[in-house]
């Protein structure tokens, strides 16, 4: 009974040449029949006959072949005919199991020949899958039609486009509920004041400082969006500003109720809601990439009114909670103690009475330069506007003697 050995092939311009895994074959029994597209071969081996039929994709000259018999192996040599000499896609027209390229003959430098043993395996993986190829052309026309490079483009594309949306839906739900969060308790501290009198400023911290504290805390936010890209903020200010509201807010005037009903107190709060309120709807146009002249107008130029208010307001509070820290010693941890460790609350106090001056320098610096560019962006918007108002207006005048024409 015979079997089918396990062949491998590969090929030069003028050759095809067959390698057949054949073990102690009998040379005398070495048959080979050839046709133009096609190829007979058996041999008697100890394990028993082997043979195997093969038809060739394209056609050979079956009068040039030679065999060479070894111990493990025969190699056959198959002259291509003349008009098919060159690179053949492929062998045979369809996938046979016990076919394989040589890989050991294939000059790895030549980058053709590799590129087209690649091209031949993926369409033998294919065919093997999805059943026959169409022709070449039909692939050809299939490949124009649904392009590689193009495609991974547009997925390219689209997960971009995904990346920005949810990106910016994320930053205008943000910045959205940080503006509401600002604006009441700006209108209620205004409001208070307007229909109670001056005596509403004793008790108008508490009446918003629950809030007040849900968005101080909240906008720690913002250091991680500068941090990873969502916004194009200097990490710096945003920290600065921060950690200084953040010290303020929550170890000077929440731990002191005597400095909570005070007018730097009321100040204080209307001078950080006000200038929120001018800074995150223009945040909202820069992520769609609006232009407002007024409201970029307002964000860069408020802060000149509202930031010496409100730092001047911190170091006051500062001042007046040193005195009280020095009396009643909290957050202070003496010395001696089990951890052997102290800190005094107060000495950090002026430390950060001291620090407030330069820090709001560097603010007003580099708000200062935030400023400028946008003036002058603001300057090339306006002169733009004057140039498409004009061309508007030659337009009108030039459709005008048309008409009387």
């Amino acid at each position: 009974m015979s079997s089918t050995p396990q062949v491998k092939w590969y090929q030069k311009d003028t050759y095809v040449g067959l390698i057949v895994d054949a073990v102690d074959a009998k040379e005398d029994t070495v048959k080979t029949e050839l046709t133009e597209t096609s190829v007979h071969f058996e041999v008697e081996t100890n394990d028993g006959k082997k043979e195997f039929d093969l038809t060739f994709d394209k056609k050979i000259n079956p009068n040039r072949y030679k065999t060479k018999v070894k111990d493990r192996r025969i190699k056959i040599t198959i002259g291509k005919a003349d008009d098919c000499e060159g690179e053949w896609p492929r062998l045979t027209p369809t996938k046979l199991r016990w076919l394989k390229f040589d890989v050991d003959s294939v000059d790895l430098t030549d980058e053709e020949t590799i590129a087209a043993r690649k091209l031949e395996d993926a369409k033998r993986k294919l065919e093997a899958e999805h059943g026959p190829l169409p022709d070449d052309a039909k692939i050809q026309q299939i490949s124009q039609m649904i392009n590689v490079d193009e495609l991974s483009r547009d997925i390219d594309e689209a997960e971009r486009e995904m990346y920005d949306m949810v990106r910016n839906s994320y930053l205008t739900i943000y910045n959205g509920v940080m503006f509401l969060g600002y604006f009441y308790v700006f209108f209620v501290s205004v409001l208070r004041v307007a229909l109670e009198g001056t005596a509403a400023i004793s008790t108008n911290y508490s009446s918003i400082s629950w809030l007040l504290k849900s968005c101080q805390q909240t906008v720690v936010l913002e250091i991680i969006h500068s941090a990873v890209g969502l916004s194009k903020n200097s990490i710096f200010s945003s920290l600065s500003v921060i950690l200084g509201r953040g010290l303020v807010l929550f170890s000077v005037v929440e731990m002191e109720e005597s400095l909570q009903g005070t007018l730097t107190c009321y100040f204080l709060v209307l001078a950080w809601s006000a200038s929120e309120l001018f800074r995150y709807p223009y945040y909202v146009t820069q992520i769609y990439e609006l232009y407002f002249p007024r409201i970029m107008w307002l964000r860069h130029t408020m802060w000149i009114f509202l930031l010496p208010v409100g730092v001047a307001c911190e170091a006051i509070l500062v001042y007046q909670c040193i005195g009280l820290v020095a009396v009643s010693r909290r957050f202070t941890l003496d010395l001696p103690n089990r951890l052997n460790l102290g800190f005094d609350f107060e000495t950090w106090l002026y430390f950060h009475f001291i620090c407030i001056i330069p820090f709001a320098l560097n603010l007003f610096k580099y708000m200062g330069d935030q400023r400028s560019k946008a003036m002058k962006k603001l300057s090339k918007f306006a002169a733009m506007s004057d140039i498409n108002r004009q061309e508007y207006e030659l337009y009108k005048i030039r459709q005008k003697k048309e008409k009387s024409k």
